[in-house]
C-alpha cells in the first residue's frame, strides 16, 4: 500500500513536471505601442519578433495600438489600468518619464530583472539608457530611439556650390550663412520651383532648443535636470537657452524660416520640406528611411548631416529621443515574468539590428553597431545589391550601403554622457514643453524679445512645475 502511495505521489508530481510548460504557454501579455497608423510597416516588424518570441517561449504576446501618438497612448493606458484592464508593457516617450514612474501604475525594470538582464542592459549606448535612470532606479529599457538630424536638398546646395560637410556639424552662424546665399537667389529658386518660400523649416518643438542647451552642457531643469533630485524649478531663463531663442529671431527677422503654423507638426513640416519650399529641414532620424524613398521617387538628390551646433565650442552633445519598454505593476507573477522577458526579448542584439533595419530608429546597442560596421552585404558596380557569387560582387557593410543611418549614431557616439545629455526628467513634461514652445511661437510669429519670452515662459512653466509637485506630496 506504502509503495502504492508512492507511486501515484511520484505520478502527480511527474504530471505537474509535465504541465509546467503547458501553463507557461498559456501565458499571454498585451503590449501597446503607436505604430497603429494605416501603412505602417514598423508594426509588421514587432508581429515577426513577437511571433518568434512565442515561439522559442510559448507565451503570446497580443500586440495592440489604441493611438499613434505617444500621449494618447499613455491616457489609453491609464484608463485601462482605472477600468482593471491595463496592458502589461506599454511604449512610453521619453519625456514622460518622471510622469510614468509617478502613477505608481508600473514596476522598475531593476527590481524584476534578472542579473543577466540587467547586465544586458550594459551593452546599451550610455547616453540612451541612463536617460531612463531616475537615481539609481532603472524604471525601462529604451526601445525605438532617435535623435535629430539635418535634412537638405542637395540639388539646391550642389547647384549654388554650397559644401556640406556630413560628418561635422555646421554651427549657428555657417547655417545663416548659407541661408543668406540662398535666400540671394530666391527668385531664381522659385522659377524652377514656385513652392519654395524660405531656408529652412522644422516643427516648433521644445526637443530642438534641448538640443542646443544640452549642447552647451546647459541644463533645463534644477537639481541636475531632476537627475540628483526632484526638478523644482524649470530653467529656460539662462545664458544658453538665450542663445538658441536669438538664433530663432534672427531666422524668422530675416525671413530664412517659416512653418505650417502649427506646433509639433512633424509630419506637416516634413511635407513641407518634400514639397520643396525649403533648403534645410530638421526632423527625427526616425523619418530617414521616409525621405531618402521620397526623394528618390522624385529624383532628387538629398542630403543628411548632423544637427547644427550653437557654436564650435558646443560639442557636448545631443540627447536621445524616442520611447522606452515599461511593465506595469499589479499582474500575477507569471505574467510579470513574462512582460518582462518580452522587453529583453524585444530589445536583444538580434532584434535591436533588425528593428534597426525595419523601423529606422537607430541601432542601441554598441554590439548591433559594431555588426552593422562589418561586411556582410553586396552591392554591383553601381552599388545595387546583388548576391556574392554575381559578376563584380563587392562586400560592404550595413552602413556602408546606407551611410546616413550612421550619421545619427555617430552624434550619440561623440556625444558626453552627462546630466545634461541625459536629458531633464520633470513630471509636468508636456505642460512645460508646451509653455517653451510658445515662447518660441511668440518670438518667431511676433517678434517678441528672446529674453522677454524667456522671463514670461519661466515663469509659467514653474507655476505649472509647483502644482504639480504639490500634488504628488513630493
Amino acid at each position: 500500500m506504502k509503495n502504492r502511495v508512492v507511486k501515484v505521489l511520484l505520478l502527480v508530481g511527474l504530471s505537474l513536471l509535465m504541465l509546467a510548460p503547458l501553463q507557461a504557454q498559456s501565458v499571454t501579455i498585451d503590449f501597446v505601442h503607436i505604430f497603429g497608423g494605416e501603412g505602417d510597416t514598423r508594426r509588421d516588424v514587432i508581429l515577426a519578433i513577437a511571433a518568434d518570441f512565442e515561439a522559442q517561449t510559448g507565451i503570446k504576446v497580443n500586440v495592440t495600438s489604441p493611438a499613434t501618438g505617444y500621449i494618447d497612448v499613455f491616457n489609453s493606458v491609464l484608463l485601462a489600468a482605472d477600468q482593471g484592464n491595463a496592458p502589461h508593457v506599454v511604449q512610453v516617450e521619453e519625456g514622460l518619464t518622471q510622469l510614468a514612474a509617478d502613477t505608481g501604475l508600473f514596476v522598475p525594470i531593476s527590481d524584476i530583472a534578472t542579473p543577466e538582464q540587467m547586465a544586458q542592459l550594459e551593452g546599451i549606448l550610455p547616453v540612451v539608457r541612463d536617460y531612463y535612470n531616475i537615481g539609481d532606479v532603472v524604471w525601462s529599457v529604451p526601445w525605438n530611439s532617435s535623435n535629430p538630424v539635418v535634412y537638405y536638398n542637395k540639388l539646391i546646395t550642389d547647384l549654388l556650390g554650397l559644401q556640406i560637410d556630413t560628418t561635422k556639424p555646421m554651427t549657428f552662424a555657417q547655417l545663416l550663412g548659407y541661408c543668406e546665399a540662398i535666400m540671394s537667389f530666391k527668385d531664381a529658386i522659385k522659377m524652377a520651383n514656385p513652392a519654395f518660400t524660405a531656408c529652412i523649416n522644422f516643427p516648433l518643438a521644445s526637443w530642438f532648443p534641448e538640443q542646443w542647451v544640452a549642447m552647451q552642457n546647459g541644463l533645463v531643469a534644477n537639481n541636475d535636470n531632476g537627475r540628483s533630485g526632484r526638478a523644482t524649478e524649470m530653467l529656460y531663463d539662462t545664458p544658453e537657452m538665450l542663445n538658441v531663442f536669438n538664433f530663432l529671431k534672427e531666422l524668422a527677422d530675416k525671413g530664412y524660416f517659416t512653418y505650417t503654423g502649427r506646433p509639433n507638426d512633424y509630419n506637416g513640416e516634413g511635407g513641407l520640406f518634400g514639397s520643396g519650399a525649403t533648403v534645410f529641414h530638421i526632423n527625427s532620424t526616425a523619418g530617414i528611411t521616409l525621405f531618402v524613398a521620397g526623394f528618390r521617387n522624385a529624383g532628387v538628390p538629398l542630403g543628411i548631416a548632423p544637427l547644427f551646433i550653437p557654436s564650435e565650442d558646443a560639442t557636448n552633445g545631443v540627447t536621445v529621443g524616442g520611447a522606452s519598454l515599461w511593465v506595469m505593476g499589479g499582474k500575477s507573477e507569471a505574467e510579470t515574468q513574462a512582460a518582462r522577458d518580452w522587453v529583453f526579448f524585444l530589445t536583444n542584439t538580434q532584434n535591436d539590428i533588425r528593428w534597426h533595419q525595419g523601423s529606422g530608429y537607430f541601432p542601441n546597442r554598441l554590439e548591433s553597431i559594431e555588426y552593422l560596421s562589418k561586411g556582410g552585404l553586396f552591392v554591383d558596380s553601381e552599388g545595387n545589391p546583388t548576391t556574392p557569387d554575381a559578376e563584380g560582387a563587392r562586400e560592404v557593410s550595413w552602413f556602408e550601403t546606407y551611410p546616413f543611418f550612421y550619421i545619427a549614431i555617430n552624434q550619440l557616439l561623440s556625444s558626453q554622457n552627462n546630466v545634461a545629455t541625459q536629458g531633464a526628467v520633470v513630471g509636468p513634461a508636456a505642460e512645460v514643453r508646451q509653455v517653451l514652445v510658445e515662447a518660441m511661437q511668440s518670438v518667431i510669429d511676433a517678434g517678441v524679445d528672446p529674453a522677454e519670452a524667456l522671463k514670461a515662459a519661466t515663469q509659467r512653466a514653474n507655476a505649472i512645475l509647483k502644482d504639480y509637485n504639490d500634488t504628488i506630496g513630493e
